[in-house]
């Protein structure tokens, strides 16, 4: 799959002639990072989708109806808001970075810019006003993440570094020879034209500059004249969008990639004419995320297949050392028996007591440990109750390990099932059986809403100014379902010292690095606010990591304990 700035210039002239003068009548927003602009122009309604997805950000026209979530995200209501009723005015690409601009106009005159970045994992899509400040983006940058660039409300609109590359489209054979000359005092060989094609020039990206590099050269030498004229040829054909796009396809017939020209890369006859990139986009992104998300889902369930069938594995030695220690049972009855025939030879508080053993043939004299808190009687007592405890739990083992068995013999055939599956909606079939069977612990749809994401439990949402998430519950079931359904191992778990409160988690999946201070503290003024001592002048609150937070069997709800913390004293007033 390739998407490079090039691309984007041929879907960008496209849509210059298709959306512009157009009225955008509905936003919709599938998930984090999709969404799609319905826009009425003369005589058709245009399905424009966006991506800021880490592995497929895109733009094109689409004929899909994509599904959207129950309820709409705030980034969808804040474009619904500004852009709604909006009429599409011009579409500009960036020079030839991979950075398009959908400029609008309300009926009441008041101007937008929808930015969208495709910039791999730093992909987004981001929303400003005529004075270029940050209405909302898909993605929350903050400083935590980048110092230079943060895309938060309120800020100013920055563009991303390394927009100061040459435009092909304007670059003439002298501009060309000037900056061929600055990087090159000796014939360069292949791979370093390539990187410089990249390092220089908007819209090339790894796949075009090996283009022009194997178009250029003559029996593998460098002709930097060669080069100079397929770079102007690039510039020409995307000036005059003089695009002939092609679908290419693989040896068994799978798609590749889409592309605004075709390639002396791959086959001829593995290259089929389209007459439009956006449609060539289409066919082949529905193709390559639906391949993906097949791939990920048959990951992710043979991931959860294979922890579960370890834990039950483990568990299975378990039993078998208990049903192995089961044969203690008869001496433990044994050893009681001694005591009972010897109750006259010893009395409270001896640690042991030395007799002869008559059920050995050999009759030799053992030592029986005592409790020397217990009456001769109730020691007796303490190794017949021993006794029925380690042959009822033999007794209760096995049948556990029949249970346990057929569990793994389930598990073995999911997987096999899971391996061959081919659609994602059979792999979240047979996830929702094991589920059903509790066998696997259900999945966390982080794409719900709040009250479905947490069972309908009180718990709630605060994104900070850096872009994390802190959660907390508002009661002790909350607590609860926070800490021990919602919350992963390496998430932050805060709570005040000694006081009944709320449990406070802080995200940190999607984020590198410690959790900035900013956002600790926040966090630990949270749960100063929501808990019992939020009268007074100064909280303690403890943190550590939620894997070192446990709850004690039958114990109350919203009752933890844990370990490895460090305290932060904290004003809830402040």
């Amino acid at each position: 799959m390739n998407y490079d700035g090039f691309t984007l210039a041929a879907v960008a002239a496209e849509l210059q002639n298709a959306i512009v003068r157009g009225r955008i009548q509905k936003i919709r927003q599938h998930n984090a990072t999709d969404l799609t602009l319905e826009i009425r122009g003369v005589g058709h309604t245009y399905r424009l989708f966006l991506s800021a997805d880490a592995r497929f950000a895109r733009v094109y026209l689409t004929a899909a109806n994509e599904a959207v979530r129950k309820q709409a995200p705030n980034f969808c209501m804040l474009l619904r808001k500004h852009l709604s009723g909006a009429f599409v005015t011009a579409v500009n690409q960036v020079g030839m970075d991979r950075i398009l601009q959908i400029h609008t106009e309300s009926p009441d005159h008041a101007q937008h810019v929808l930015i969208l970045e495709l910039m791999g994992k730093h992909s987004n899509i981001i929303l400003v006003n005529p004075e270029a400040r940050i209405l909302g983006a898909a993605k929350h940058v903050g400083s935590s993440i980048s110092r230079y660039r943060q895309v938060l409300p309120g800020r100013d609109y920055l563009p991303p570094p390394g927009g100061d590359k040459a435009d092909p489209r304007s670059t003439d054979a002298a501009a060309f020879d000037a900056l061929w000359n600055e990087s090159f005092k000796e014939e360069p060989d292949a791979k370093s034209v390539s990187g410089w094609l990249v390092k220089t020039f908007g819209g090339f990206g790894p796949f075009l500059a090996a283009e022009v590099v194997r178009r250029a050269s003559a029996d593998g030498q460098i002709d930097r004249d060669n080069i100079c004229e397929e770079v102007l040829t690039i510039g020409a054909v995307a000036r005059d969008s003089n695009y002939e796009p092609v679908f290419i396809t693989g040896q068994r017939g799978e798609a590749l990639m889409a592309y605004p020209m075709p390639s002396v890369q791959f086959p001829e006859d593995k290259q089929h004419a389209r007459e439009s990139i956006n449609e060539a986009l289409d066919t082949l992104f529905r193709s390559l995320v639906s391949h993906t998300e097949l791939d990920d889902q048959r990951k992710q369930t043979l991931t959860a297949i294979r922890r579960a069938g370890a834990s039950r594995k483990q568990t299975l030695k378990s039993i078998e050392r208990t049903i192995s220690e089961s044969g203690k049972s008869e001496r433990y009855k044994q050893l009681g028996e001694l005591l009972i025939a010897n109750l006259h030879a010893f009395e409270k508080g001896k640690k042991s007591i030395t007799v002869v053993d008559y059920y050995d043939p050999a009759a030799p004299e053992i030592e029986i440990e005592l409790d020397e808190k217990l009456t001769p009687h109730a020691n007796a007592e303490r190794y017949f109750k021993r006794s029925h405890k380690a042959r009822d739990a033999a007794e209760t083992a096995q049948q556990r390990k029949a249970h346990v068995l057929k569990e793994i013999g389930i598990l073995e055939a999911a997987a096999q099932e899971a391996e061959s599956a081919e659609d994602v909606d059979a792999l979240k079939s047979l996830r929702k059986m094991l589920t059903d069977l509790d066998i696997l612990r259900p999945e966390i749809d982080l794409e719900k809403t709040p009250a479905e994401e947490f069972g309908g439990e009180r718990i709630r949402r605060i994104i900070t100014p850096e872009g994390w998430e802190i959660l907390y519950g508002e009661n002790a079931k909350a607590n609860d379902y926070l800490t021990q359904r919602v919350a992963r191992p390496n998430d932050v778990w805060l709570h005040a010292r000694q006081v009944v409160g709320a449990h406070v988690i802080i995200r940190t999946a999607g984020h590198k690095g410690g959790v900035p201070r900013p956002v600790l503290y926040q966090a630990a003024r949270t749960a100063a606010q929501n808990c019992e001592a939020k009268h007074s002048s100064l909280v303690p609150v403890d943190h550590t990591l939620r894997k070192y937070v446990r709850k004690p069997r039958s114990s109350a709800p919203g009752f933890v304990t844990y370990r490895g913390e460090k305290t932060i004293d904290i004003n809830p007033k402040a």
